[in-house]
């Protein structure tokens, strides 16, 4: 069996419930806890400014680059097939986010994340990151389009931006300010390697996790039975 992963999964969901991760993938349920709308499109105000911008204009800590255009990358890449600690086979697919091509030498793969700031924002997120790099180092094909080979990945991060205040305003608009700051990761092949193999393994045993205390979605369900059980 090979198993796909999307490289925005693998940081949030497992993390935040192995049962409900294993629950979403086996039977593709799930507590449909998507982050509201308007952060989407607060993306859609922000990339567009950011793409006609040199990175090193960007924050500190990003040399000269561009963004890659569409010309340049599929709309979805995905990785030839790949094997766990356990020589089982994966394949990962996703839309990164923003693809850079340095002017000196390599490339870099850049979130845009509306959050709190955060300095190590980005060990949030280094799954996801990393598995895009992984897809680039590795790349494979669909049907319609073949995954570009960018090497070396010498940057990877999480830009964030954070409301501040509001500094004028008409009868119908407002000017907001907002605050940024690049949260740095540093990549660990190793050890996204060893988290694709923990999570192989969850999803390999036979039996559904046990209901997770700390889950509110868990809990929810669990007083959903509870209460079937006593009426």
């Amino acid at each position: 069996m090979e198993y796909i992963f999307s490289p925005s999964e693998l940081d949030y969901k497992p993390k935040k419930c192995s049962r409900c991760y294993y629950i979403s993938r086996h039977f593709k349920i799930n507590p449909g806890d998507r982050p509201p709308p308007v952060f989407s499109s607060f993306d859609a105000a922000q990339k567009p400014y950011f793409k006609k911008i040199n990175t090193k204009k960007w924050c500190d800590g990003l040399p000269d680059g561009e963004v890659m255009d569409e010309k340049e990358l599929p709309g979805k890449i995905v990785s030839k097939d790949l094997e766990d600690n356990k020589n089982r086979k994966f394949q990962l697919r996703g839309i990164p986010d923003i693809v850079v091509k340095f002017k000196d030498k390599g490339f870099g793969i850049i979130d845009f994340k509306t959050t709190k700031i955060s300095l190590d924002k980005a060990e949030n997120y280094k799954y996801q990151l990393e598995a895009y790099a992984q897809i680039f180092a590795n790349p494979g094909s669909t049907k319609s389009s073949e995954t570009p080979k960018l090497d070396p990945i010498t940057h990877m991060g999480i830009l964030q931006f954070y409301p501040n205040d509001i500094t004028d305003h008409t009868n119908h608009n407002c000017n907001f300010n907002m605050k940024t700051f690049y949260s740095p990761l540093k990549r660990n092949k190793e050890d996204f390697y060893n988290h694709v193999t923990k999570l192989i393994d969850l999803l390999e045993q036979p039996n559904i996790p046990e209901i997770n205390e700390a889950c509110n979605f868990c809990n929810f369900v669990k007083k959903q039975i509870n209460l079937t059980e006593t009426s």
